[in-house]
């Protein structure tokens, strides 16, 4: 996971995500995150599976497909925001500008061979 660009206004973001397998193509099956401001401020939940989202090939659909030595963008993907009064708060003072946040992720992922 290179970068991730969230957009406020639609509650979703972009995933950056280089393939880390040498010499083969993989499929990203799902990702799940969870990121927090400062170490200890939730303030969304990502978790998206693309193989219930892509086009099905062979009566199953493998995932998102990325291709060996390149890096993808993901389409947006929707998050689930926190909804404290601690979290809007750091979101809302970010506006215009940047927000360092942790982001804790899990992406599964297939050989393509």
């Amino acid at each position: 996971l290179r970068e991730v660009v969230f957009h406020i206004f639609t509650m979703s973001a972009e995933a950056t995500v280089v393939n880390p397998v040498s010499g083969a193509s993989v499929w990203i099956q799902t990702i799940d995150a969870i990121g927090y401001y400062e170490d200890d401020i939730p303030l969304g939940v990502l978790e998206y599976d693309f193989t219930d989202k892509q086009p099905r090939r062979q009566g199953q659909s493998n995932g998102l497909l990325l291709p060996y030595n390149q890096a993808i963008t993901t389409p947006r993907l929707p998050i689930t925001a926190n909804e404290t009064s601690i979290g809007w708060d750091v979101v809302r003072r970010a506006i215009g500008g940047t927000l360092d946040v942790s982001v804790f992720t899990n992406i599964q992922m297939q050989s393509s061979d």
